[in-house]
């Protein structure tokens, strides 16, 4: 039998802060919603704080709860019209978990995926998702990009968030300065001639992805050791970032081993 707490209004108040990144940074906390990122978290290095269901879950979600109250998590339920008040959907799924936020230790020997300014928490949260599936586990976020635990770049991450390891510099291209020094560190953009599918690296390798309308900054462009284009064939101006940063990993993942 699993043990169950109703939502004080002081639980509900600490939930809802945390869809604002100045309370998760005090807190050291963030939310995971749905039935996907709470199963990727339940296999994943992350500590669940607590668990909140809304009344009558599925046979999924009592499943997962099972599993977190095994594990000694706090189980709180919530009926429907006060566990729409602490989520960040329109149509949100019956069970959400209030996560540690990890410090993790970059690897400084690894592959990386860089962002540099790209505020989407979407695009942010896809490019998570995405490098986790080829294989980046080491991804960089500069100066005003979105947070990755913001509620919309943990839900696009699809439980990628759990599954990289994730550092914020306010100064990318002294980071790569000081830690890459001896890596090809390559950048997509419009302006060079240099194709995509021609491109090859070794080893030691990152990929920087800038600001859909702005590109990469001039500061970060200037520590590229090599430019690249996805070469297209049709009349769109440009990829979206996300979709750009797929198809380049797509190609990348070869020189991974």
């Amino acid at each position: 039998m699993i043990y169950t707490m109703q939502v004080s209004q002081k639980l509900k108040k600490l939930i809802r802060s945390l869809h604002q990144k100045t309370f998760r940074d005090q807190c050291g906390l963030f939310v995971a919603e749905g039935e996907k990122l709470v199963y990727e978290l339940s296999k994943s290095n992350f500590n669940a704080d607590l668990i909140v269901i809304r009344d009558s879950p599925s046979p999924e979600v009592i499943e997962l709860i099972e599993y977190f109250s095994e594990k000694g998590i706090p189980i709180y339920t919530a009926q429907k019209h006060l566990y729409s008040q602490l989520t960040d959907t329109k149509s949100p799924q019956s069970i959400l978990a209030v996560v540690g936020i990890q410090n993790n230790r970059p690897d400084f020997n690894k592959p990386f995926i860089a962002l540099d300014g790209i505020s989407d928490p979407g695009n942010v949260g896809t490019i998570i998702r995405t490098a986790a599936w080829f294989g980046f586990d080491q991804i960089i976020l500069g100066r005003d990009c979105a947070d990755s635990f913001n509620p919309k770049t943990v839900r696009s991450s699809m439980g990628g968030i759990f599954n990289t390891s994730i550092h914020y510099t306010p100064d990318l291209h002294l980071y790569l300065e000081e830690h890459y020094s001896n890596f090809e560190i390559f950048g997509a953009t419009i302006h060079t001639e240099n194709l995509l599918h021609k491109t090859k690296t070794k080893k030691n390798f990152g990929i920087v992805f800038g600001n859909e309308s702005k590109g990469i900054s001039e500061l970060v462009s200037n520590k590229l050791t090599k430019k690249f284009q996805i070469e297209g064939i049709g009349s769109a101006e440009s990829l979206n970032v996300a979709i750009a940063a797929g198809i380049t990993m797509y190609h990348f993942k070869n020189f991974l081993q």
